[in-house]
This record gives C-alpha cells, structure tokens and sequence, in this order.
C-alpha cells in the first residue's frame, strides 16, 4: 500500500491573476490526509506558481548561475581554459537552456536578467 508523505504533497490551480483570489487556501482530502494548495511548486527542476508566471523560475536561475559563476572564478589557476569552458556549459548555460521555452512572451525584464548572466 501506497502511503501519502504529508510534507511532501501538494497541489497547484492555474488561473489567470484576476481569479487568484478565488483559488487561494483551497483543501483536498486524500485518505486521512487534507493537503492545502500552494501558490508554487518544483516539478522536474521547474518552478511554476499560480499564474503561470516565471518570475520565481528566472530569479532561481539567476541566483543558481551567478553563484556557479563565482565558485568557477575562484579556481581559474588550476584548470585550463578548456576545462573552463566546458565547467561554464556544464553549470551555466545548462541552466539557462532548460525549460526556457516556458519564459517565451514574459516581460523583457526577465529576459534581461538571464541575459546579464
């Protein structure tokens, strides 16, 4: 049998901003468990909230990179530059790629922010 972990279950509604309101503290009964609804959640290394916007994704990406980007800055003497392009593909650009076709339309102030990275 199949046991639900409390902590670690939840659930999203997706609606426009104007109905946000509407679709806040709602609760599900599964089993013995009630489960609230989140404004935001992680699937698959993505974070969605309740409207479909990325905002919260572009600045995790942002903050995930710059701090990839200072932990390479601090070996430079040690690896060649090969090995840091390769480290830059690997931890950065990754990161920027993946799940970037969600972010197309958003406002050009996300775009600006991966962009500096």
């Amino acid at each position: 049998m199949l046991k639900l972990n409390k902590d670690k279950t939840e659930f999203i509604v997706f609606s426009p901003k104007q109905r946000v309101n509407k679709t806040e503290n709602l609760c599900i009964n599964v089993g013995s468990s009630y489960i609230n609804s989140a404004m935001s959640v992680r699937n698959l290394g993505l974070i969605l909230d309740n409207t479909l916007g990325m905002e919260k994704q572009v600045n995790y990406i942002c903050k995930s990179c710059y701090y990839q980007i200072i932990n390479i800055g601090l070996i430079p003497k040690y690896i060649n530059d090969e090995t840091c392009r390769t480290l830059v593909q690997a931890l950065i650009i990754s990161r920027l790629d993946y799940g970037n076709a969600l972010s197309y339309n958003k406002p050009l102030s996300w775009t600006n922010c991966l962009q500096q990275v």
